[in-house]
């Protein structure tokens, strides 16, 4: 791809490219000399180079009265598109969840069916809180263990989005990012990064397993938990007293 393309590709018009290519390869130069190499008025010049200065792309300096225009190592873009690489991270969870409660909103007026009954009687015989959605990620079903841990009634939380319902804000953004891949690719996934919120508001960590299941042409997820929250803070304690310690 040519050098301009990629300047466009990251957000930028075709004309702030060829001023930013302009000064870059023109070393340091005065404004109609940029201009000139850019192929467009000096006023349109000025105007372009003051926003790629504002932008952190070009930097200039004053000599003998006049004004000479550089511009920053290319390596400033890459640093600008991982900026927005990380703030389109951060973001992900929550567009994800207003994905969800899109989906949710559009099919709310619909019956929420049952899980297949092996996997009712799954969550039921287990000791651990286990959660159990559809392909849409609508709660179909939680046990008697996952009601007491996290404070809601089975009732209150059918149809509803995991995800929506306990986000906490706490957990990693890349840590969705691999439960929608493996869930995607019909693996198996288990993670402690985990935060979840509780029905009071409260956090916990959670040890959490996560697989899917196929019965009769439907996809079905299953989410087996345990609470480590305990454990977590015992950990962050021993860190920091033998990081003291050092």
């Amino acid at each position: 791809m040519q050098p301009q393309k990629v300047i466009e590709a990251l957000g930028y018009n075709p004309r702030e490219a060829k001023v930013y290519l302009a000064t870059l390869a023109l070393g340091e130069a005065h404004i109609s000399d940029i201009a000139e190499k850019a192929g467009m008025p000096r006023s349109t010049a000025q105007m372009i180079v003051d926003t790629l200065y504002k932008d952190g792309l070009l930097n200039f300096y004053i000599e003998r009265r006049y004004k000479y225009w550089v511009a920053e190592h290319p390596a400033h873009l890459l640093k600008r598109l991982e900026k927005r690489e990380a703030a389109m991270r951060s973001a992900l969870p929550t567009l994800s969840a207003l994905l969800q409660k899109a989906r949710w909103g559009k099919k709310r007026s619909q019956v929420i069916e049952q899980p297949p009954a092996p996997l009712r009687e799954l969550a039921e015989g287990s000791l651990a809180p286990v959660l159990i959605t559809n392909s849409d990620t609508e709660i179909l079903h939680v046990n008697a263990a996952w009601e007491k841990e996290f404070g809601y009634t089975r009732a209150e939380v059918r149809g509803k989005n995991p995800y929506e319902l306990l986000q906490s804000g706490k957990t990693p953004p890349e840590v969705y990012q691999k439960i929608e891949h493996a869930l995607q690719n019909n693996a198996l996934f288990q993670t402690d990064a985990l935060i979840d919120r509780r029905k009071d508001g409260s956090f916990l960590n959670l040890q959490t397993t996560l697989f899917s299941v196929h019965h009769e042409g439907k996809a079905y997820y299953v989410q087996i938990l345990k609470d480590i929250t305990a454990k977590k803070q015992a950990h962050t304690v021993r860190n920091d007293f033998l990081g003291a310690a050092s």
